[in-house]
């Protein structure tokens, strides 16, 4: 009877056939770039929103060539049109169109075809967004006699201790494209090709990452008048000119704050996403472990030289905003603490008054309870007098007068106490 197979079987089966067929990649020969060939990259901004633009330009070529249309919610399509092929991948904000071509090695060391020449140029012209990155390379089997760039501005490296060569100026020439050449010396094609991706990825991370820097000059500009706006409200902070005039400038330090984080929110996404891409192409190129060649300045040296200024100071900017931001909120706190203070003091001198007024309120109350009693009293007094008066004409022996005059006590003491009851009453929780 055969045991049913488990997850643990499945995982252990899973391995093993990894790692044959990772053994049989290592065993196979590798095949040598048998001819050069003509590589572009194009990446265009259209934001988050364009990517069916882009997926719907993408299947307009494959139309017009009949190849096949990438599917609905792809993000990527391969276009193989005989003589060349592109392929095109949607990331979080922007396309990239990678163009290839093999050519024979004379057209390459003129450096005057590129792998643009027979895509179609209306649907280039048609590209959704702007175009961020437009990059040449021309991967050539053996070092040029000459290189399409000026002697003095070649940037130049070995990728570790392998064959291939990378050389560039990082300049855009007459068409705005940069260009590369890459010396494959004898390295396989899947050597060639991975190189190849991570010098596009490095090319468009570069110039991604410097998406912050114009974004950060302009913030410079609009935050050192916010900061000179903030210097002069903490120099107010000094004078004490009363409660009025604190709550004043806590109201000008809120709008300063709305100002500063509206200003934050337009800039720390770009900046934040151009740390990540400068992250990427340090990860890159550090993974190429490179080798200086002919003296000349290396990739990560030329990064280092011109991106890295760049990106210290969009994260100087950046942490200047957050700094006056900070800066805001310890003001607005010193002032509330302040007002505070003052309002405390405020309530004491108020419920110190409203307690005298209490006492003189309750000297009165007790002022007017006495005359009430009297009052009653005499009130009460003159009933019992007109009673005694009535009844001493039964009683002839009776004296009304008198009568009433031992009466007083008596009433006083009733209406007193009489009074005080309803008092407690009324003032009883």
């Amino acid at each position: 009877m055969l045991r049913p197979m488990t997850a643990s079987d499945l995982k252990l089966r899973f391995h093993k056939e990894r790692d044959r067929l990772i053994a049989e990649a290592h065993a196979r020969p590798s095949t040598p770039l048998a001819a050069p060939a003509l590589a572009t990259r194009i990446v265009s901004m259209s934001g988050e929103a364009g990517i069916e633009g882009d997926r719907r330009h993408m299947a307009a070529l494959c139309r017009k060539l009949a190849a096949p249309e990438p599917g609905e919610g792809a993000r990527w399509c391969l276009l193989e049109a005989g003589t060349w092929s592109l392929r095109w991948e949607r990331h979080t904000e922007a396309s990239t169109w990678t163009i290839f071509r093999p050519v024979i090695e004379a057209d390459v060391e003129n450096f005057s075809l590129t792998a643009l020449d027979l895509v179609p140029r209306d649907w280039l012209s048609d590209l959704p967004g702007e175009i961020l990155v437009a990059a040449h390379a021309a991967i050539v089997t053996q070092r040029p006699p000459h290189f399409p760039f000026a002697a003095e501005e070649i940037v130049a490296a070995r990728i570790g201790s392998g064959p291939i060569q990378v050389f560039s100026d990082f300049r855009a020439d007459p068409d705005s494209f940069t260009r590369f050449v890459m010396v494959a010396g004898g390295a396989s094609e899947a050597l060639v090709g991975r190189t190849l991706q991570q010098l596009f990825e490095v090319e468009t991370y570069r110039l991604m990452a410097l998406l912050a820097y114009p974004l950060a000059l302009q913030t410079n500009a609009v935050l050192t008048q916010l900061e000179s706006e903030i210097d002069a409200a903490a120099a107010q902070v000094v004078d004490e000119n009363g409660v009025a005039s604190d709550r004043n400038l806590v109201n000008k330090l809120a709008a300063l704050a709305g100002r500063a984080e509206k200003l934050a929110g337009q800039t720390n996404f770009r900046v934040a996403a151009s740390r990540a891409y400068y992250g990427l192409v340090g990860a890159r190129i550090a993974s190429w472990n490179e080798q200086a060649v002919d003296g000349r300045p290396t990739l990560g040296e030329f990064m280092e030289r011109r991106l890295a200024p760049a990106m210290r100071t969009s994260g100087a900017v950046a942490e200047r905003l957050q700094g006056a931001i900070d800066r805001i909120a310890r003001t607005v706190q010193v002032l509330n603490t302040r007002v505070e203070v003052a309002s405390e003091i405020v309530n004491v001198d108020l419920l110190a008054s409203m307690d005298k007024r209490s006492k003189v309120q309750l000297r009165l109350q007790e002022t007017v309870e006495g005359l009430s009693i009297v009052a009653v009293s005499y009130y009460a007094l003159s009933l019992l007098k007109v009673a005694f008066d009535g009844l001493a004409e039964v009683v002839p022996r009776l004296n009304p007068t008198v009568a009433t005059a031992l009466s007083v006590p008596v009433v006083l003491y009733l209406v007193w106490h009489f009074l005080r009851r309803v008092r407690k009453n009324v003032f009883s929780p």
